[in-house]
């Protein structure tokens, strides 16, 4: 969660700042004990201008950015003619259900200091994706779900699906909502009172008021099968539902991230303290906002994730859809973009016991601009066997041999074959249609590792970086200030 080293080193330059610092932290940690929430562990790290006196807080207005991820919530407040982040906080949770997401939100929105607090003109949200749940209007609840990103709907909903959507469409993906969908009107028919909801679109609700049907955004509402293209719910879709004895009145209006939905409710003014005028825009994904964070902006920019698995994201000014690869498009503006993700990555480093100073160590001996020896450059690096991108072979197995006697010998080689994954990837999504790559932010762990930067960077032949901000809680600040991409 560390960011902006540079503004907190700033915290300390005098004893005066530090001081201010640990009575402004004494007097958050006192509201926090009066809103304490059992379920959800919190980690406060206010933002430079928070901490300190702010003689331009009655002039500034401010983006409220909320991050819902798999396990924890966090929160980003943005000035909005400078962009800095003067305020940021986040939660942990161990259980993924709507009140415990509702707790954590309030949580983290009560404890803005109230100096910021009434000066945030605009809120959007972020969920992981397909995390999707049905509410009863009615009874003003969730009654089935949450059923979250990494849920499997059964092959019969697969395939009732598939026999309705066009080939390769990302709904055909067994994760994808709209197969959780029929799924659930399968095990029980989907009542009158009951509508569909996103995780973000769900959270954005308790400010904005919006439950009779819900407001989603371009991105969300990809996976359930809404055409970004044309900005409309597609014919197949109500051929679908016909068949199905579905009502298309359950599914959410859609609007652009960033796109305004509407003022916040008077409940939420009294519950929060924030302007009446305060409006609720659209939301995104948990992975676009981190690659909006990025401030990646034009066709070919890249962001590479080199995590436990390797994640590459491209803005492209086509969209490039194969759900046999796992690829898609999110609409961000006039531009797409177009994400494909392998199993090889970062995880086979553990799997092979490199400690983080023996990975420093040795790195510091690899000369990047050469290749590992002949004999190792066959290494696929995946943990399990499977791969779908940049090739899709479920059979794919591991290869790691032969295996050399010295440690950095092989550390190169697992390194090269990693970014070989990544520049074959890139390839991929070209010869797939996307726009070529041109330059390429990293985030992640292995993002910090300067000597592999420079071999990926000579592998890739494009210029590649440390991106500056991957924090998804910035990207989705951002975009409430509609700052997030061009329109």
């Amino acid at each position: 969660w560390s960011r902006h080293s540079m503004l907190d080193k700033s915290l300390h330059e005098s004893t005066c700042k530090k001081k201010l610092l640990a009575a402004l932290s004494f007097l958050l940690l006192l509201q926090a004990s009066e809103s304490f929430v059992p379920h959800l562990a919190f980690q406060r790290r206010p933002g430079v201008r928070a901490c300190r006196a702010h003689p331009r807080w009655d002039m500034s207005t401010y983006g409220l950015g909320f991050d819902f991820g798999t396990s924890g919530a966090r929160i980003n407040v943005v000035e909005e003619e400078n962009l800095e982040v003067v305020y940021e906080a986040s939660c942990s949770y161990s259980d993924q259900t709507p009140q415990v997401w509702v707790d954590a939100l309030e949580s983290l929105t009560t404890n803005v200091p109230e100096e910021i607090r009434k000066s945030i003109k605009r809120i959007s949200v972020s969920g992981t994706s397909a995390s999707v749940m049905i509410y009863n209007t009615r009874k003003g609840l969730v009654t089935r779900g949450p059923r979250m990103y990494d849920f499997s709907a059964s092959a019969d909903s697969v395939k009732v699906v598939s026999a309705f959507a066009p080939p390769g469409h990302t709904v055909r993906s067994p994760t994808s909502t709209l197969p959780k969908l029929i799924m659930w009107n399968q095990e029980e028919k989907i009542g009158a009172d009951e509508v569909l909801c996103h995780q973000a679109d769900f959270l954005s609700s308790q400010f904005s008021g919006r439950t009779d049907r819900f407001v989603s955004d371009w991105n969300n509402v990809l996976k359930l099968g809404y055409d970004v293209k044309n900005l409309q719910y597609p014919q197949w879709m109500a051929d679908l539902f016909a068949a199905q004895k579905l009502s298309t009145d359950i599914l959410p209006d859609v609007v652009r991230p960033g796109g305004e939905i509407c003022k916040i409710s008077e409940l939420a003014v009294k519950k929060f303290g924030l302007p009446s005028d305060c409006l609720v825009v659209g939301g995104t994904t948990d992975s676009t906002a981190a690659f909006i964070a990025s401030r990646a902006s034009s066709p070919g920019e890249a962001v590479t994730s080199l995590g436990s698995t390797l994640a590459i994201k491209i803005l492209s000014k086509e969209p490039v859809d194969d759900a046999s690869f796992g690829v898609y498009s999110h609409r961000l503006g006039d531009m797409w973009l177009v994400g494909g993700a392998s199993n090889v990555g970062c995880a086979v480093l553990r799997q092979e016991k490199f400690g983080t100073e023996e990975l420093i160590r040795l790195s510091e001996l690899i000369d990047p601009m050469e290749d590992p020896p002949e004999e190792l450059k066959g290494y696929y690096p995946l943990t399990k066997v499977g791969e779908r991108f940049p090739k899709n072979d479920p059979t794919a197995q591991p290869v790691l041999e032969p295996k050399p006697d010295s440690r950095q010998t092989y550390l190169h080689a697992l390194l090269a074959s990693i970014a070989r994954v990544e520049a074959e990837g890139y390839a991929q999504l070209k010869r797939m249609g996307a726009t070529p790559v041109t330059k390429v932010l990293t985030a992640g762990g292995g993002s910090s590792n300067e000597m592999w930067q420079k071999m990926r960077e000579r592998l890739l032949g494009v210029e590649v970086q440390r991106a500056k901000f991957s924090d998804a809680a910035y990207g989705v600040a951002l975009l409430a200030l509609d700052r997030a991409y061009d329109k």
